[in-house]
């Protein structure tokens, strides 16, 4: 009867540990399980596998107690690859962790102009660039012309989707003029 018991506390102590939300409710009372659904205003979370239904009116916060370990920022060890322009005249390479370029920069330059243009791109979860920043340290050229080109450019690179990754993931795009 005891291993009985001790099996069961030792069940129910584990179980309590693996909850992935947390509801906080306007009383300031804590409910932890899963959250499974939300619909017509009322939320539904799995706590030791039983439903229960909240309001969302009485409901202050839902934390989401999933332990995500990138937080979007450039690795070290983050492997730099190349590939051509999408008109094939320039080499880009770039950084950017699990993610692969499925849509190069169409690059031109009407001058005569060269250098090195670092850009650091942010990404969505889908693949979409959100943001560039052209210039950013490694950049070999000031010029303005090289710099906007650059960013125009960055702004069209299309990255397979991940949507495991973080909400926005930091990448670096090199531009060989």
């Amino acid at each position: 009867m005891k291993k009985y018991f001790l099996a069961v506390s030792l069940l129910a102590f584990v179980h309590v540990g693996i909850s992935q939300h947390s509801v906080v409710l306007k009383t300031g009372d804590k409910i932890e399980g899963v959250v499974m659904e939300l619909m017509n205003d009322e939320l539904t979370i799995y706590v030791n596998r039983e439903p229960k239904k909240i309001a969302l009116k009485d409901i202050s916060s839902i934390f989401f107690d999933e332990y995500v370990p990138y937080d979007g920022s450039i690795k070290d060890e983050t492997p730099i690859r190349k590939m051509k322009s999408a008109d094939g005249g320039y080499m880009v390479e770039y950084q950017i962790k699990d993610r692969e370029m499925i849509q190069p920069p169409r690059l031109s330059n009407a001058t005569e102009k060269q250098g090195t243009v670092v850009v650091e791109v942010t990404v969505n979860r889908s693949g979409t660039v959100l943001k560039v920043e052209s210039g950013v340290t490694g950049s070999t050229t000031s010029d303005e012309y090289l710099l906007t080109k650059a960013e125009y450019a960055c702004k069209g690179i299309k990255f397979n989707e991940y949507m495991k990754a973080p909400l926005e993931t930091k990448g670096l795009i090199i531009i060989h003029y």
